[in-house]
Order: structure tokens, then sequence, then C-alpha cells
């Protein structure tokens, strides 16, 4: 099912202010990146500068071998087949994915990705950025949406125990000290992409809650009646980046171009790719480019 805040009745206002920080939804419209920021959807701004920034290792030798003999499954998780064909060429032997994560750090000084949210105030992200999940601050927030007295059913001992049932403080696999962001902002919004939900609802956590505390319908009108679904593109300083998110990246750069280069299929930027990756610290508000509402959502956890 598809939401469009424009025609849904339960819709909120925004705060005024930063309207003039609004940049197009289509990607493909707006002024491109600057040259050292990389941009995964944006292929042609890339493909021929890893082609060169690789030309040393993944030479032409390398890539007619690739031809040649094609191996079974080109994948980006583990890129032994392009090492095990580089060293069949040049005798050499080292961890490409490596090489290439490196490379990107000395080319590009930011990512470009998008956090999807819903807010009716846009200040707080232009004054403060983007913060790692607080658990109490969005359980303050849960309090004041659904133990208002609105709904009956709603209680502080039911409360307590979503909160015990989410554990998002536990220290392995909680909630509490990530952001995450995607690399295509697509996939945030289309039904092959599957997260629609952070659009239309906002944070995760809280939407958890509140179908913990009131009913499933009850929490999904309430949040829809907060703000609109909004889209916050910004840049990532490499240097804030996990090695091992630079990695996969390079992983899923490569997979792309070689079966590009040999007319495969590959899965990478397909609508349903969700390339997420997470940062252990706040963004600052300087690495926002800009924000977008936008209009057509698909909505995986169905309409109300």
């Amino acid at each position: 099912m598809n939401y469009q805040w424009s025609s849904c009745n339960l819709a909120g206002s925004m705060l005024p202010g930063h309207e003039n920080r609004e940049i197009a939804e289509n990607i493909k419209v707006r002024p491109a990146p600057p040259v050292d920021v990389f941009c995964f959807p944006l292929v042609d701004s890339w493909r021929a500068r890893i082609w060169d920034l690789l030309d040393d290792y993944v030479t032409d030798e390398v890539t007619e071998e690739f031809i040649r003999n094609p191996p079974e499954y080109v994948v980006s998780d583990d890129l032994g087949w392009l090492d095990d064909i580089i060293f069949k060429v040049t005798g050499e032997t080292f961890d490409i994915k490596e090489l290439t994560a490196e490379r990107l750090t000395q080319e590009y000084r930011a990512f470009r990705v998008a956090h999807a949210t819903r807010t009716n105030d846009l200040a707080q992200f232009y004054r403060m950025g983007l913060r790692c999940l607080r658990a109490e601050e969005v359980e303050d927030r849960a309090r004041s949406i659904f133990l208002n007295g609105r709904f009956s059913t709603a209680t502080e001992d039911r409360f307590q125990e979503a909160i015990e049932d989410m554990r998002a403080r536990k220290t392995s696999g909680g909630r509490e000290g990530h952001l995450y962001f995607c690399a295509d902002e697509r996939s945030l919004i289309t039904r092959s992409g599957g997260s629609g939900h952070y659009l239309i609802y906002g944070s995760e956590y809280l939407y958890c809650l509140g179908i913990r505390v009131v009913s499933t319908w009850e929490a999904k009108r309430a949040l829809k009646e907060i703000g609109l679904p909004t889209m916050l593109v910004c840049d990532i300083p490499t240097k804030l980046m996990r090695s091992r998110t630079l990695q996969e990246f390079a992983g899923s750069i490569l997979e792309y171009l070689f079966c590009e280069l040999a007319g495969f299929e590959s899965s990478t930027l397909s609508p349903g790719s969700d390339f997420t990756l997470s940062l252990g610290v706040d963004l600052p508000p300087d690495h926002i480019i800009g924000h977008y509402h936008p209009q057509k959502i698909h909505d995986p956890l169905g309409g109300y």
C-alpha cells in the first residue's frame, strides 16, 4: 500500500523555518555533489574514476581475463573471485577489497547518504544535527504521545513492559548508540526497498513502543499526525565511517563494475537493494545538505 501525506487527512503541519534548505526529491535533477563526495546511485559520477583508481592492479589484462573466464558468482561480500584473477594474471596476492576501501578514503572526503524520519520541526536537525538513539529521549516522547490521556488502554505499567520487551539499552544488538543511513535513498521510498515505515511513522523504537502500549491502529494514526515524512540528505565524512562499512562499499562497487563489464545482472543497485550503514557518533549539522518530503511512499507495514 502506498502512502501520500498530501492526501492524508491525518498529516500534521510543519513548524516554520529552513524552507530554503528543501531540495528536489529526484536525485538526478539536483545539483551534482562536489567531486570529492561519493554518491552511490550516481554511477556515471564514479564509474571511470574507480577504474582509474585501481588501474595499477585491475589492469586491462585482468579485465580481459575476467571476460574470457568469468567466475560462476560475482558477489560483493567475498571478492576472492577477483583476487584469484589478479593472482593468475600478475602473480600478486593481496586483498582487493581492502585496497579499494583505502583508496576510496584517499579519493573522497565524504559519502552522500540519506536518513529517513518523520518530524514537524526541522530546526532540531539544522541546529543540533542527527543524533544517535538515546533511548530515554524516545521514551519521553512516547509518553507524551501515548500516555497523555487520549488512549484508554495506555498505562504506565504497559509502557514499562514495552520498554523491557524492546531492550533498547542492551549492550549487544541494542538500539541505543546507533544512527542509521541509506546509501541509496530510493530504497527508503519504494516497495522493493521496503523501508518506507521510517518516513511514515518515524523512529522505529517509537513505533515499537506505541504498538505495545496502544493498538497498532491507534499507534499508526497518532504517529501520522506528527508533521511530514522527511528525508535528510547528508554527506558523512569518510573519517567517521567504520572500516568495515568502507569495505562493504568497495565490494559493492566492484561487483557492480564487473557485472556491468560482463553484461551480468547485479543486485547492488537494483530497486530492492538496501545498502544501510550506521554511525556510532552523532552527525554535526553542517553535514546535512538539505531535506525533502517524499510525496509517495510504499508502506511495508500496511496502511491505516
